[in-house]
């Protein structure tokens, strides 16, 4: 466990001010508690390389291609993303306990565990003073992660207490660099050629050097990024903001805008495209919005773009739900040229990524995360209160299981030979894959 200060670093606004800031000692919050309530050993088999985006991928497949042993474990705090493997470790980050009742997540604080995949056991943990929502990235040995939290600081900055873009140590958990912001850092960020690259609450993108921290280059765009993890594609950065509703592409190399689509030129009352993080396949980026039609119901549409000019080429109405808390959206998945999609209306979708028509639907109730694929031939999806569903590619259940685990809104993550499912009640559960499909 680190005790420690984080040095000072300085971040330009918009205004071309330098903040100084640093982050405060956590030496007197509360010590990270977690207990392994079960364990199936297997030594870990196979390499896996670093992950450089959101799930791993531009189509939110996220598979790694590692054998893990079989463990349920409880970290007490709320585990909102997936976690990522690198070597013989799993990362796994929290964001304080969540009061399951109400969905408020209040402490903040943070915490990032490393934790042995073959046997469930912890190897260091690391806390931090705000949550965290990042998938952690992992580049030359550093697990790179962001803090944040969803409150507001004004009216145009979401974020409160300390936000800031970290590194540390894959092998020890010792702090590297801080790069600290105005607002939250809670999108996933990316890693393009050496830099890290982040949208985040105070309305701006920023590339920095991954190896020491340093501001490269800054653009600022007057609308916050909540939880649209910013996608890769080639030098193109996709993500969507909010006040104004904006879906953006921009060059990775320097920040400079491709193009755009405002959803707020429509006149009506809009949420759910800064939290959904897109997803891309053969020139087609997908991602998801919502239209407040009262003050308390939504409607969720599914929508693609032309990636290279930014043509819409297709809109889907979901259905109504009512307005959550916070996340309104979550991401798309596209394999084989179909896009999959469930949110809050509780209908998950399979939709022809050229043209938007659908092919199949399947009644889930209310849902935050993603699909994930398992040898190609089965679909995984939980729902909000943490029912794990299987299917066949043409939408066929074959089976549903009651988890432990109340999922965030990221999907489930696939190795050889499990599944790894996390939840905000702080359980992860590894388990193996026959056990949902067979040998």
């Amino acid at each position: 466990m680190n005790a420690f200060y984080f040095s000072k670093t300085y971040s330009v606004q918009e205004n071309g001010r330098v903040n100084i800031t640093s982050l405060p000692s956590l030496t007197k919050s509360p010590t990270p508690t977690y207990s392994l309530i079960q364990s199936i050993p297997n030594k870990p088999k196979g390499y896996t390389p670093a992950i450089y985006m959101f799930e791993g991928g531009p189509q939110h497949i996220y598979y790694v291609p590692i054998k893990t042993g079989y463990f349920m474990l409880n970290v007490t705090g709320a585990i909102v993303v997936p976690p990522t493997i690198y070597g013989d470790l799993m990362y796994v980050v929290t964001s304080g306990v969540m009061n399951m009742t109400t969905g408020e997540m209040n402490e903040l604080m943070g915490c990032l565990f490393a934790i042995n995949i073959s046997n469930g056991q912890v190897v260091w943990v690391d806390k931090f003073p705000n949550q965290i929502m990042t998938t952690p990235l992992v580049y030359n040995n550093e697990v790179i992660i962001g803090l944040g939290n969803a409150c507001f600081l004004n009216a145009t900055v979401r974020g409160t207490g300390e936000n800031a873009v970290i590194a540390v140590n894959a092998t020890s958990g010792e702090v590297i660099w801080n790069y600290t912001t105005l607002g939250e850092d809670m999108p996933t960020p990316v890693i393009y050629r050496g830099m890290v690259i982040e949208a985040n609450g105070n309305g701006e993108a920023f590339a920095l050097n991954a190896d020491n921290g340093k501001l490269v280059w800054q653009k600022y765009f007057g609308s916050y990024d909540s939880m649209s993890s910013p996608l890769l594609v080639g030098n193109i950065i996709y993500f969507g903001t909010a006040n104004p509703y904006v879906f953006w592409a921009i060059d990775a190399d320097n920040g400079t805008i491709i193009w755009d689509y405002n959803f707020s030129t429509t006149g009506l009352t809009l949420g759910g495209l800064d939290d959904s993080s897109p997803a891309y396949y053969d020139g087609i980026v997908v991602t998801s919005y919502t239209v407040h039609i009262s003050n308390t119901i939504m409607s969720d549409f599914l929508v693609a773009f032309n990636a290279s000019n930014g043509r819409m080429l297709w809109y889907l109405n979901e259905g109504n739900a009512p307005i959550p808390r916070y996340l309104e959206s979550p991401p798309p998945v596209i394999y084989n040229g179909i896009v999959y999609h469930d949110s809050p209306a509780g209908i998950l979708y399979a939709v022809n990524v050229t043209n938007g028509k659908v092919i199949w639907e399947f009644l889930t109730g209310p849902t935050v995360s993603n699909v994930d694929i398992v040898y190609n031939s089965y679909i995984l999806i939980q729902s909000r209160e943490g029912t794990l569903y299987v299917l066949k590619l043409n939408g066929h259940m074959v089976k549903s299981v009651l988890t432990p685990v109340i999922p965030g809104p990221g999907n489930l993550l696939v190795t050889r030979n499990s599944v790894i499912m996390v939840g905000l009640n702080g359980i992860i559960d590894v388990i193996p894959i026959y056990a949902l499909i067979g040998s």
